[in-house]
């Protein structure tokens, strides 16, 4: 059974990325067949527990990354195929799909920042937006 878990988080991952490719976005449709798929297969598998499961995982990367959504340095597309595959894969494997995927993300914009010549404009830049950010925020009297 963990070829078709490996397979189908695979084949998920992959849809979501062609769609989101050429539509510029992930379709609720896809969402959809991938949370009917995942919860399909949890209760197969593990019966009620696993239904609990499929929405403790489902629930974790929307809970966690909702805050990355509102600052708009994640998309609502990534949240929800992660969701999706929490369903799937469960809370613990999603958390480091989740780690891994960051630092993935991570190091290819480091090697195109790099490539483009454009590090030192974009370390300006977040300087920038830092300094702004903590000027503003510092409390009141």
């Amino acid at each position: 059974m963990h070829g078709l878990l490996s397979l189908s988080a695979v084949v998920l991952a992959t849809g979501a990325f062609v769609l989101d490719l050429h539509r510029q976005k992930v379709p609720n449709i896809w969402i959809l067949i991938g949370w009917a798929w995942g919860l399909s297969y949890q209760y197969g598998v593990r019966g009620w527990s696993g239904v609990f499961g499929f929405f403790v995982g489902a629930a974790v990367p929307v809970l966690g990354l909702f805050p990355l959504f509102l600052f708009r340095m994640l998309g609502p597309g990534d949240i929800k195929i992660l969701s999706v595959l929490g369903g799937l894969l469960g809370c613990g494997d999603v958390v480091h799909l989740m780690i891994i995927s960051f630092l993935l993300g991570g190091v290819l914009s480091l090697g195109l920042l790099v490539s483009c010549g454009m590090l030192a404009s974009r370390i300006r830049h977040f300087a920038d937006y830092l300094k702004t950010y903590l000027k503003d925020r510092k409390p009141r009297p």
